[in-house]
């Protein structure tokens, strides 16, 4: 038997999972065609990037220039300003012939300043069929003023008629006539694009509008985006330009932006693909938001070729020589240090143009790792033992143990890596089942009657304690109009306001509320109705927090009130929850504690009760007691989705995809960082990176990236120190601690298609009812998980949790294994 024990900082996977025989399934659960149609891991051929897709027709120009928008924006200093600039001007001084119908309409080239640049741009923005037939202004997702006259398209104006009045226009329209006729508050500093792309060429015109739709609804929910409204960032980007009726048509694009990289996660999403889901007044708008789905990294992240890369040499732009090269530094090559690096190394890439246009070269990203390997808390360590004879069966070929972070959380709702593990690397995958067997500490199984019954008392308990959770305000909702978006239509209208300017009218009415509190919906009460046996999460679910008194609650879920309990009794938390220093641990003992007045509890109810204590105190890597009663379940609502999965043949492959796909990092390893020196007064550098065996390297920028615990303990020194606002949030931040023990066998002597099995502790009085006397024991080897799909040997993992969890750091595996 082969055993080795190793503590994990803190609990939690880094994502999600589903079947094992469904790596070559889609992106979308629920059907669709698979988007892994190639090889993962690396990006498709060069000579496969350069043709149409299906969805592109062949005789459609795939180069444009490429542009995005700057990350700042302010108001305009002047009204007056605004209105002498030029409007989006897609003719040019010599009339340009458009072919009939969606022909492809090619840009001015002009470069503008900020005020006329992104204001104008997205003058022309909206859907042609929104465009009114005899208005010459490109007011359009500049929303015009309200005095500005505009007809609507007849409901019998075919879309092809619409079109070619559009594009008539489009060949008519003077600079003049195009001039915003409104004032522009809002400045983005943008560059101007040019475009030979035809309008629509990236939305597919053998299918039906309804099934396209669907499937921009599915992909913008699997990159965690609401596909019916604008994120934040969008509304704060997007208020002085576009109008709540075009809410709509800007959704469109971006759930369409959105489709083509959930369906193609292994090739890069190009500008010109991006431009293409939207009709011609709208291309500057879909560039926006190309940028901003790129920026924050909902697209085009990962093991993916940055489209710029498949550039012909005789394309590319002359590489400036002459200045030295910048470098930016990540330290640490964790899972977050792979990702940070590959995702710079990819924005440096794809914005190359911008370093080209002031004459330098694309910096250069480093990594560098204290430890010989990669991966960080994620480790999956290789077995000395061997398997017995053939295994045609197990698809990897390496035979490891997680000794960190192990289970993928659910692949759905935007958890990447859904995209790394599935759409990139094409890792095989075994998915768990929550299934579970609980034994008492007798060895026999527990009645999962009663475990079920206590389970719901042990909810009902913490739904109490979670009434004192702290409730962050809701975000503003600005939606789209659902019913266009399940049709995959662009809204007709324009408006007459922007979302801004609509909103200040509105706040100015008598008795109406600041702009601040406008569209933002009711809080929602969030009440916990099981726990995550595979993670120890809490499922929570819309709700009234504990309506009903604890006594007809007990008889509700199937208990029996002792003898002499009123029938008017309640469970009251609040001067526990008042006491100074109070946790979620003290509350909720005095919860449990209350409905012993109320119900006849057990030694074993109570061993039961602190087995899913336990599971709790797993999913948080700490001790109940030292949980914060206010946000220890702050991220209620952000879980991933779907079934838990293991990789198999090692976590660990995660990251070595991301250390060398599709090209090797530039990586350093053993070069433990003691000492990191630093101008405090100026971003830009040089800093300075010292390790402990005393080389030192230069670096322009620094990422740092290490675990929150090596902070805590002050290993690397920064000079000058960190701002109190930095080192004062790391000292507030707790950090716990869960272990492992691993153990292998020579055969399988339990349920092989059992995933988990639970076992209740004693404690130090086996009859006791007292809550306290449980802290200590009820996290040791309290789950045990079967891990012989994914090392491919007899294997088990006991997880150490709670106290237990520090006890076992130390402790000697001797110790622990009798």
């Amino acid at each position: 038997m082969e055993a080795s024990v190793e503590s994990r900082l803190p609990a939690g996977g880094f994502s999600d999972g589903d079947e094992s025989d469904s790596m070559r399934a889609s992106l979308l659960e629920g059907g669709g065609e698979s988007p892994l149609l190639h090889p993962p891991c690396l990006a498709a051929s060069f000579d496969s990037r350069q043709e149409p897709s299906p969805e592109q027709p062949s005789g459609t120009p795939l180069d444009s220039i490429g542009w995005a928008e700057h990350a700042h924006s302010e108001a305009s200093p002047s009204s007056h300003e605004s209105e002498e600039q030029g409007a989006m001007d897609i003719s040019s001084d010599d009339e340009v012939p458009l072919p009939e119908g969606d022909g492809e309409l090619p840009a001015s080239n002009n470069h503008i300043d900020a005020v006329d640049s992104f204001t104008s741009s997205l003058s022309e923005l909206s859907d042609v069929s929104s465009r009114s037939s005899n208005a010459l202004t490109s007011k359009a997702t500049t929303p015009a003023e309200a005095d500005t006259t505009q007809r609507k398209p007849s409901e019998e104006q075919s879309q092809e008629q619409i079109r070619e009045q559009s594009q008539e226009q489009v060949r008519e329209q003077s600079p003049e006539q195009s001039k915003p006729r409104g004032p522009l508050s809002h400045h983005h500093s943008i560059e101007r694009l040019n475009y030979t792309i035809r309008p629509k060429s990236s939305v597919p015109t053998d299918m039906p509008s309804h099934q396209y739709a669907s499937e921009c609804i599915d992909a913008a929910e699997s990159s965690r985006l609401n596909p019916y409204a604008l994120h934040p960032e969008e509304y704060h980007l997007l208020r002085h330009h576009i109008s709540h009726a075009q809410v709509t048509t800007y959704l469109n694009i971006r759930n369409g932006i959105l489709r083509i990289w959930i369906r193609r996660p292994w090739a890069g999403v190009t500008r010109q693909e991006a431009v293409g889901c939207a009709n011609a007044r709208w291309f500057d708008a879909a560039s926006v938001c190309y940028d901003w789905l790129l920026r924050r990294g909902y697209i085009n992240f990962g093991c993916v070729q940055p489209p710029e890369a498949h550039l012909s040499h005789k394309n590319r732009p002359d590489v400036p020589r002459g200045k030295r090269r910048k470098t930016v530094a990540v330290i640490g090559a964790g899972i977050s240090g792979l990702a940070c690096a590959r995702q710079l190394e990819g924005l440096f890439r794809q914005y190359a143009h911008r370093y080209h246009d002031i004459g330098q070269e694309v910096p250069r990203v480093v990594v560098f790792e204290g430890r010989g390997r990669v991966g960080g808390r994620v480790y999956s360590r290789e077995f000395k033992s061997r398997p017995v004879g053939e295994q045609p069966h197990f698809p990897a070929k390496r035979h490891t143990a997680e000794m960190g972070g192990m289970i993928i959380t659910g692949f759905d709702r935007g958890n990447p890596m859904n995209v790394l593990v599935r759409g990139q690397l094409g890792l095989p995958y075994y998915a768990l089942t929550a299934d579970t067997t609980i034994y008492d500490s007798n060895g026999k199984p527990v009645d999962p009657v009663r475990d079920q019954l206590v389970e719901k008392l042990y909810n009902d308990c913490l739904d109490r304690v979670s009434e004192f959770k702290y409730k962050p305000q809701p975000s503003k909702l600005i939606e789209g109009n659902r019913d266009l978006l399940h049709e995959g239509r662009d809204s007709l209208a324009d408006g007459t306001k922007s979302i801004i300017q609509a909103e200040e009218a509105a706040a100015a009415l008598p008795h109406a509320p600041p702009v601040s509190q406008q569209s933002v919906p009711e809080k929602v009460n969030m009440v916990p109705v099981s726990a995550d046996k595979l993670t120890g999460r809490v499922h929570n679910e819309p709700g009234i927090p504990a309506n009903l008194k604890a006594a007809d609650k007990a008889k509700l879920m199937g208990w029996s009130l002792r003898s002499g309990a009123a029938s008017e009794h309640n469970i009251d938390l609040n001067e526990a929850a008042n006491l100074q220093g109070a946790t979620l641990g003290s509350v909720l003992d005095h919860a449990i504690s209350q409905y012993k007045n109320l119900v006849d509890l057990s030694a074993q109810d109570h061993r039961l009760i602190n087995w899913h204590v336990a599971n709790l105190e797993y999913s948080n890597a700490t001790n109940m007691r030292d949980l914060s009663l206010d946000l220890w379940d702050m991220d209620a609502g952000n879980e991933w989705e779907g079934r838990h999965t293991m990789v198999v043949g090692g976590y660990q492959g995660v990251a070595r995809g991301l250390l060398l796909c599709p090209t090797k990092l530039d990586l350093t390893t053993k070069f433990a960082v003691k000492r990191i020196k630093y101008d405090a007064n100026d971003f830009t550098g040089p800093a300075t990176i010292e390790s402990e065996d005393g080389a030192s390297v230069e670096a322009d920028c620094v990422v740092c990236t290490v675990p929150l615990g090596v902070l805590k303990q002050g290993s690397i020194a920064f000079d000058p120190p960190l701002p109190s606002w930095k080192t004062d949030v790391v000292g507030r931040l707790g950090f716990g601690v869960l272990n492992k023990v691993v153990l292998v066998y020579e055969r399988v002597f339990w349920e092989p298609d059992r995933h988990i099995f639970g076992v209740v502790r004693d404690a130090p009085n086996r009859h006791s009812t007292t809550q306290k006397d449980y802290g200590v024991s009820r996290g040791r080897f309290f789950q045990w998980f079967n891990v012989s799909n994914t090392t491919g040997l007899p294997c088990l993992i006991a997880l150490m949790a709670g106290e237990a969890g520090f006890e076992t750091e130390h402790s000697s595996n001797d110790h622990l294994i009798v």
